[in-house]
């Protein structure tokens, strides 16, 4: 059973929301600047959606450890 490319974007997009929290956190904690720690973490989330997406997509093709 395949999957469409929305639930790849939709799980990636989920994925970032949990991830955008924590790196805020993280950030705030080490240099305890909220609105520093938002806008990196804005940055890095845009970046990483970017790229999470196909890279799923290529991992979907990949029939390696699939039963």
């Amino acid at each position: 059973m395949g999957s469409k490319p929305q639930r790849s974007f939709i799980k990636g997009l989920s994925w970032e929301i949990i991830s955008f929290i924590i790196t805020t956190l993280a950030v705030f904690i080490v240099y305890t600047d909220i609105w520093g720690s938002i806008k990196f973490s804005l940055v890095l989330t845009g970046i990483k959606i970017i790229f999470f997406y196909p890279h799923e997509r290529i991992w979907k093709k990949i029939k390696w450890g699939k039963c």
